[in-house]
């Protein structure tokens, strides 16, 4: 009978023990820690993808290769260096955009893309690119256009 009252009265205490907070405080801080680190991760994204748009303007328009431009259409571009003496083509593949020599290979300048399309306007080669997270980005480059 003695042994009975002692284990009900251990079963009926009330409150909780400490390890049981700790538990829940330990809980709270990592979903409060996941969800900083899902934001973040988003605004990286689209940090990454302005970088990448930056980063491909400063290419066309280096003077490592002075480029100029010698035919655009919507979705390709094709491109002269007087400096290598070899042509260049900048086209959407798949989901980046590539820069392709005469020869075999390419090397991605954007990525992540769902359009791209160039356009001739004021003179000026304009750059629309639109990433897979809706993000759109434009640009005005003053290479020139050869005629």
């Amino acid at each position: 009978m003695k042994r009975q009252l002692l284990t009900n009265k251990r079963l009926s205490r009330p409150g909780y023990l400490l390890i049981e907070g700790l538990v829940s405080i330990l809980i709270s801080v990592f979903a409060v820690w996941t969800i900083i680190t899902m934001i973040s991760y988003a605004g990286n994204v689209k940090h990454e993808n302005t970088v990448n748009f930056y980063s491909y303007l400063t290419l066309i328009e280096s003077d490592r290769y002075q480029f100029k431009v010698l035919k655009h259409y919507p979705n390709k571009l094709i491109l002269y260096s007087p400096v290598t003496d070899k042509r260049y083509r900048i086209e959407e593949y798949k989901n980046m955009v590539r820069l392709t020599g005469a020869y075999k290979g390419h090397v991605p300048a954007i990525t992540d893309i769902q359009h791209v399309a160039w356009h001739k306007d004021r003179g000026c080669l304009r750059t629309d690119v639109t990433f897979e997270n809706g993000q759109k980005c434009s640009a005005y480059s003053k290479l020139p256009f050869k005629d």
